[in-house]
């Protein structure tokens, strides 16, 4: 950009809408696109039948689909019931490959009685864009695994050749495995077995399963009775607890560290008041009124759930406590633990139960209470459940995988509407706008007597967010796996986005005037503007110093960052360079403002001052530097006529879908060679499932 441009750094931010798009050569040489950017832009039949192919060529780029699972709406058992039982893992591990077109999963012998030391548990790979179609091919045994959550299985972070999963390799002793599914072999092991890993694949966690297979058979493996007996001698140890590994790449110099203890995680639920000291909430567990040293001597404590962050910095876990005459069942307690200080933090308002990380640390917590919404030692709020499974019980919830704006749940099962038996109810949740999506309701067939036996939906996104995976028992075939499509668009291209930082927000106001569209955006309740970037464009020169001073007089009202608020001095055009500007004559506007903060690029009521010359910026090219194709993008456009030309370029280029919301004011009123043009442009955004906002 030229010295005229003031920017700023943009900083990472929370929170993103659904499908945005970032145009690149890439990207065209994929689907087949031309960035065909020929100007000048001339309305006329032959250019409504360019931009006619342009929009057709952005559709089928932004709903493209390689391997075409099932349809949206649909769902497809993808396992062969003749072939014998099958899982695909826990809710929160994807068993999509990076670039979509392998999907992890695994077979079981049986999966309605207790297990033994011998059981074993195949792991399979099926290969969706084989020419041949999809292809089943099985890769390793193990004997570590349970139930509930298989043996761990996914893809190391981003990879789409490596995988890891957990291994017995003593009759007691149990550690994280590295397999490529290319090479067909082990690659490396970890010195601990692996509970969770990062976004990146970088990092893991590992808890002790042979207490967990004491505490709770179904989510431990199986251990001899001398390990089971050494387990609850140790009613709270000191030396067991959530274990960190860094530089799981480099299997040779990893060295376990204890993050936080069992009896840490208890002394601080026994401790500690009623309330959380940052947020002056009130805790959703508590202990009876019992002296702590009897809970920790007569009760059995231990550690469940524990998950990384996306980030690899903090660590969300569940502490337990059960197996004593002074409750039913077990307590439960949700702590995060910092992994550089260690120091801990226990949700409030949450009982715990099921959990996932979204990005910037904000959680999402479920249980039989409802569902909460938090970030450590910065807020908590209750978000009670939809009203269409107010009645689900406890589910096991997740964010997807670019947005902390859409949750992936399911419910234990219920009596539903409809239906005769109880039924397990599979959903997902927009939490801004308050709307349930049911994708299906399935009722358990033939699960086992045991509650160890229990096949829950345990539902998983897909790595671009418009699948969703599940195991289930409805059709009577027993355990097995299924697809659904939830969403035509991707949240990120399989095999050409890998997702490294946070989505962002952001506004773009094209002809800023004062900074009033600023503040109008700022000021509507449903707006979290602490999480916006800001560009303002705006090029008259009789605006400067009104836009300068309204930019920080915002700032300053609503506590917005400096790198927070971008301003552009230039028009938002076609082309880099400089272009004639007619200033507004005006003394006094139609709306009271000064009037000579108008002006246009063309002749207009507002335009009929002098010919000056002013930068001017490609916003296409801008808008392709500045954002990426997962954040939220909101562009509002006022640009006195010019937004004919500017929309054509932008659809001509592409980057039109990298926008989310259009705001614009027509101005054909005075630009009569495009009447007509206003719907005609409208029309094609909204075919790429752009919202558009008339203003003015």
């Amino acid at each position: 950009m030229g010295s005229h441009l003031r920017l700023c750094t943009a900083a990472t931010l929370p929170l993103a809408c659904l499908f945005c798009f970032v145009i690149n050569a890439e990207l065209y040489s994929l689907r087949g696109l031309t960035s065909d950017t020929s100007e000048p832009a001339v309305p006329s039949p032959e250019l409504k039948v360019q931009l006619d192919h342009h929009i057709s060529s952005l559709v089928e780029n932004v709903t493209f689909d390689s391997y075409h699972y099932v349809g949206v709406g649909e769902v497809r058992r993808i396992t062969n019931a003749q072939e014998g039982y099958h899982m695909s893992g826990y809710f929160d591990k994807s068993p999509w490959s990076a670039d979509g077109s392998k999907l992890l999963y695994q077979r079981i012998e049986f999966y309605d009685r207790g297990m033994s030391v011998v059981d074993h548990l195949q792991i399979g790979v099926v290969d969706m864009a084989n020419p041949n179609g999809p292809q089943l091919e099985f890769l390793v045994n193990t004997t570590a695994w349970n139930f509930q959550q298989g043996t761990m299985l996914q893809w190391l972070g981003w990879s789409d050749s490596i995988i890891i999963y957990n291994a017995r390799i003593a009759p007691n002793k149990f550690a994280g495995v590295m397999y490529d599914i290319v090479q067909r072999k082990e690659v490396a092991t970890l010195p601990l077995p692996l509970y969770s890993i990062n976004y990146n694949g970088t990092i893991a966690v590992s808890l002790n399963f042979a207490r967990l297979y004491v505490a709770r058979r179904d989510y431990g493996y199986v251990v001899d009775d001398l390990v089971q007996a050494q387990e609850k001698a140790n009613r709270c140890p000191d030396d067991d607890g959530v274990w960190l590994m860094t530089d799981i790449r480099d299997t040779a110099n990893i060295r376990p560290r204890l993050v936080v203890s069992v009896r840490r995680a208890f002394e601080a639920a026994a401790h500690q008041g009623l309330k959380d000291p940052f947020t002056q909430q009130e805790y959703g567990s508590k202990f009876p009124d019992i002296d702590p040293l009897t809970l920790q001597r007569e009760c059995l404590h231990w550690i469940n759930h524990a998950q990384l962050n996306r980030e690899g910095t903090k660590i969300m876990f569940l502490y337990r406590s059960a197996y004593c005459t002074y409750w039913r069942n077990f307590k439960t307690f949700a702590f995060t633990v910092d992994i550089a200080t260690g120091e801990l933090w226990r949700v409030p308002l949450a009982h715990g139960s099921h959990h996932d990380f979204g990005w910037d640390d904000n959680l999402i917590s479920c249980d039989s209470t409802g569902y909460y919404y938090a970030k450590p030692k910065t807020f908590a709020v209750s978000l009670g459940r939809p009203e269409e499974v107010a009645h689900g019980g406890d589910g096991h919830c997740s964010f997807a995988p670019t947005s902390n704006q859409f949750i992936l749940s399911d419910t234990y099962p219920r009596l539903n509407p409809g239906f005769q038996a109880p039924a397990r109810t599979l959903f997902t949740w927009d939490l801004v706008r308050n709307r349930t999506s049911i994708i299906g309701h399935y009722s358990p067939v033939r699960e086992g007597k045991h509650i160890t036996t229990r096949v829950d939906l345990h539902p998983r996104w897909s790595r671009d967010g418009r699948y969703v995976c599940f195991d289930s028992t409805h059709e009577g075939l027993g355990r097995q796996v299924y697809v659904a499509k939830v969403y035509k668009k991707a949240l990120v291209r399989p095999g050409v986005d890998v997702v490294t930082r946070p989505p962002r927000k952001v506004f773009l106001d094209l002809g800023a005037r004062t900074g009033d569209s600023v503040e109008k955006m700022l000021i509507k309740t449903h707006t979290d503007y602490a999480d916006y970037i800001i560009h303002a464009f705006e090029c008259n020169p009789d605006n400067m110093a009104l836009i300068k001073d309204g930019l920080s007089r915002l700032s300053v009202k609503y506590s917005l960052r400096p790198e927070q608020v971008v301003l552009v001095e230039a028009a938002a055009w076609i082309q880099d360079g400089t272009l004639s500007f007619h200033m507004d004559s005006r003394n006094v506007g139609v709306d009271g403002q000064p009037g000579k903060t108008g002006g246009s690029l063309f002749d207009s009521p507002h335009a009929l001052g002098s010919l000056v010359t002013v930068p001017s910026v490609d916003f296409s090219k801008y808008l392709e530097s500045t954002v990426q194709y997962i954040d939220h993008v909101i562009c509002k456009i006022d640009i006195e006529g010019a937004e004919y030309e500017l929309l054509t370029h932008m659809i001509r280029r592409g980057s039109i879908i990298l926008c989310d919301v259009v705001m614009i004011e027509w101005h054909s009123r005075f630009r009569t060679q495009w009447r007509g043009w206003d719907a005609e442009l409208e029309s094609m955004l909204k075919a790429l499932h752009i919202h558009v906002v008339r203003i003015g």
